[in-house]
């Protein structure tokens, strides 16, 4: 139902598959104990996991292909292999994890066998004509870890049966440089996809905080990557691509990187998505279209960032809308914080709310 709702939009649709090795929740593994390639936790204080048998790991790369087979039956246009991250297969590719001693173990080829495996076999199942992207850290960031020339060797070894390399970085230890946090720049780590693709003159995909129009085209026009990675920006503006498209640039709810709803919510806490800008990610806009029956008046006191989401949205239904601000500049404490160097990303939020409210003709 998914991939055919998607197709009738005209967009194409890949899912990711991954297994998460010693980084699985323990609360979901009914008393049994994490796997990996090693007893290395994924992270510092982490479970500590149940090295692999070799067998075991043969049976894991045929449940890839068998899982890439049912993708591909189900209408996906593309699946995706994720070995970073600190999940299974980067457990096998980082030397912080790995610390077998046969042939899935020590060498740069050793550890690359798992990934090469199971490209292989997903490659049997879904023939030649499926695309198969790979992700990757491509650099771990960390001391004793996996670093660009490491993983460029390693893909030496793994990456021939895969269409596209999805080119991210860091571990567990660094979750900040993983899931980006707000001080860092638009597109920060796109040199690392820049050097994959110049190596293996392979389509690459870049991410990392892109949330700028401006920066996007700069990334793809001076041939860092071929294709962008969002997440964290298309769940506070699913309508970034279409807005950009038709002129919109400043109606854009960018993401301001604050990892809460999301990162905290869904990874940490295994809780349902939230957006600390985005009040509704699953109806979107869907409010506007039900307005109200008779002239109604509605005066909102502050025009802080939740003044301002309830005047706009007051005036979107239709109703006449003021709103009062002792200060010159609406925004609020989002405005104040918003001048501290680390935090100047945060000013992103209420410059969308005013662009907002100004285009409203029922709001003063």
């Amino acid at each position: 139902k998914l991939t055919e709702r998607l197709h009738k939009h005209g967009t194409c649709v890949s899912i990711q598959i991954n297994h998460a090795g010693a980084s699985a929740y323990p609360a979901r593994l009914n008393g049994l104990q994490p796997v990996s390639a090693s007893d290395i936790p994924s992270k510092k204080g982490g479970t500590v996991p149940r090295p692999l048998t070799v067998e075991e790991i043969y049976e894991i790369v045929n449940k890839y292909g068998d899982a890439a087979r049912r993708a591909q039956q189900a209408g996906f246009d593309a699946v995706e292999i994720h070995g970073g991250h600190s999940y299974l297969l980067c457990q096998f590719l980082s030397p912080l994890y790995n610390k077998r001693t046969d042939e899935f173990g020590g060498s740069p080829e050793n550890r690359a066998r798992i990934v090469k495996l199971i490209l292989e076999k997903v490659r049997a199942e879904v023939g030649p004509f499926f695309p198969i992207v790979l992700r990757f850290s491509a650099d771990e960031f960390t001391e004793g870890g996996n670093h660009l020339e490491d993983i460029l060797e390693l893909l030496d070894y793994c990456q021939e049966e895969a269409d596209i390399l999805n080119v991210s970085a860091a571990i567990n230890d660094n979750l900040y440089l993983q899931i980006d946090q707000m001080n860092l720049e638009d597109g920060w780590r796109s040199y690392l996809a820049k050097a994959v693709k110049d190596k293996f003159n392979k389509p690459t995909i870049t991410s990392g905080n892109i949330r700028s129009p401006k920066a996007a085209e700069k990334i793809l026009s001076e041939g860092y990557a071929d294709l962008l990675a969002m997440g964290r920006g298309l769940i506070a503006e699913p309508n970034w691509v279409n807005k950009v498209a038709t002129g919109q640039e400043d109606m854009l709810r960018k993401c301001i990187s604050c990892n809460i709803g999301c990162a905290d919510h869904r990874i940490s806490k295994s809780k349902p998505i939230r957006c600390t800008v985005n009040p509704d990610i699953i109806h979107e806009d869907k409010y506007k279209e039900t307005k109200v029956t008779r002239p109604t008046n509605v005066v909102v006191i502050g025009g802080g960032t939740a003044g301002l989401e309830a005047a706009c949205t007051a005036a979107e239904v239709g109703c006449n809308t003021t709103l009062i601000e002792a200060n010159e500049q609406t925004g609020g404490l989002a405005r104040a914080i918003a001048n501290l160097p680390d935090k100047s990303r945060i000013a992103d939020f209420p410059n969308y709310l005013a662009n907002r409210a100004e285009k409203l003709n029922n709001l003063k």
